[in-house]
């Protein structure tokens, strides 16, 4: 499904018309329309633009952009790339990562920030297990 078609799902899901979202939102109703009907991609909205959607059409950026999510605490919680990786490489090696272990490393923060790499996932993993024995 095309950003364009989830924008316009989002929308009608949460029951508000173009005028309202716009009004809500900020954006021109003539942009919103633009970006529902860019059934080519080409229209590429800034992250700003975007995060003044979700509010209004009561979704996540994770969900506008079909980005992998995991559920923590009744709040989703979007996975990065390299987390998604890392659990896939771990999943191949025989050891699937349990929901609770994914939504847990998702949310970790380390200095504001998290591992950007696969192979950073796995110390952090490990470094976890050892230390909680869990």
């Amino acid at each position: 499904m095309s950003l364009a078609e989830r924008l316009q799902q989002a929308r009608k899901e949460a029951g508000l018309t173009l005028e309202q979202l716009s009004d809500e939102s900020g954006l021109s109703k003539t942009y919103l329309w633009e970006l529902e009907h860019d059934d080519e991609g080409v229209k590429k909205p800034s992250a700003d633009t975007l995060m003044k959607l979700v509010n209004p059409l009561r979704t996540t950026l994770a969900d506008l952009l079909n980005l992998p999510s995991v559920q923590v605490n009744d709040q989703k919680v979007e996975v990065s790339k390299s987390l998604k990786e890392f659990c896939d490489w771990m999943k191949k090696a025989g050891r699937p990562l349990r929901k609770d272990e994914i939504g847990d490393l998702a949310t970790m923060r380390f200095r504001g920030g998290q591992p950007k790499t696969m192979d950073d996932w796995d110390d952090l993993y490990r470094t976890l297990k050892r230390t909680t024995k869990r």
